[in-house]
């Protein structure tokens, strides 16, 4: 009898091993159909309404309609951008989670955060870029500066160094103007403030001699006269203002400001990253969102796959010799 018993729950452990082996078969079969299948997510490692959060949620109804399945945007920030991050590093690489990636998530970070928990360049796949803000560097205008040559005469002549604010430490604001400084040979005292708008307030106070900031950002003060736009971080003169010379002019080697994209945990397979950069590229072409980021003073760009890649890895280099250039670290 107790050969039996035995003999039967063996046959009855087998079965149920058999059913949970075809039920597990038949829901990968489920998952593994054409992509995609199932919503995707994007996940923005900053906080809801900034910058990076409105043109992806701009972009996601168009995404929605090529891609035929809805788009979800989940908001993770803190860190510069490195625990949203950390989180789609972590996630399945089957082309349904993304990450809004940039200049300080995936340029700055991994070389000024001590403890970085991912690895930018192995960790991740580039899909497609979205573009890059203009930085603009402005003074108070009872600043005696009236250009930016008078502003590095008067930084390179003065006996205690000029201040200049960004609106975190570590961020691509503070780093490009590490970099200005490299490029002008001027010593500038960095002074960090927790957000664009404390910062704006410290400029239009005059608490500080300048700050460089995203042109969206600082527009309506330079519009209104309470702020003089010096100069501009991009590769050409941008529309809204014309007259303002682009740093390169003026022999400062910065032509961009922080770059945004998409990307996928390393591993996706190419068919999917294909079609994702496809439908990205596309939708950055449509009329209407070509208009709403020329009112956010966004520069577009547009790349296949792996000349996105090799930007990517670039802009890793680039910031990185800066950084260290500059020896810029946190303590997280």
């Amino acid at each position: 009898m107790l050969r039996k018993n035995m003999t039967r729950r063996a046959a009855l452990g087998h079965l149920g091993t058999g059913l949970l082996a075809t039920a597990t078969v038949r829901g990968a079969m489920a998952q593994s159909g054409p992509y995609p299948n199932r919503p995707i997510k994007i996940i923005v490692p900053w906080a809801a309404g900034g910058g990076g959060d409105v043109i992806v949620r701009l972009m996601a109804p168009s995404l929605t309609q090529r891609l035929g399945q809805p788009i979800v945007v989940e908001n993770r920030p803190g860190a510069i951008g490195t625990i949203g991050s950390l989180a789609a590093a972590r996630s399945p690489a089957d082309g349904y989670t993304l990450v809004y990636a940039g200049a300080d998530s995936h340029s700055i970070a991994p070389h000024v955060v001590k403890r970085i928990p991912y690895d930018a360049k192995k960790d991740f796949i580039a899909i497609a870029p979205i573009g890059a803000f203009p930085l603009g560097l402005v003074v108070p205008t009872a600043h005696p500066a009236k250009t930016l040559a008078q502003f590095i005469q008067m930084a390179k002549d003065a006996k205690e160094p000029l201040t200049f604010g960004s609106w975190s430490l570590g961020s691509s604001g503070h780093i490009t103007m590490e970099a200005f400084k490299q490029a002008a040979k001027v010593n500038l005292l960095h002074v960090p403030y927790n957000g664009t708008a404390p910062l704006v307030q410290a400029q239009l106070a005059g608490q500080i001699d300048c700050s460089i900031n995203a042109l969206s950002v600082v527009e309506p003060h330079v519009r209104a006269g309470t702020l003089r736009l010096l100069a501009i971080t991009a590769k050409e003169r941008v529309p809204q203002f014309p007259d303002i010379p682009i740093m390169r002019e003026m022999g400062i080697s910065i032509d961009m400001g922080p770059w945004i994209g998409l990307f996928a945990p390393a591993g996706v397979p190419a068919e999917t990253i294909a079609r994702l950069h496809d439908a990205i590229d596309a939708t950055l072409q449509e009329p209407a969102i070509v208009e709403q980021t020329k009112k956010m003073i966004m520069v577009i760009d547009h790349m296949d796959q792996r000349a996105y890649q090799q930007f990517a890895n670039s802009e890793f280099d680039r910031w990185g010799d800066y950084i260290r250039t500059a020896k810029v670290t946190l303590d997280q």
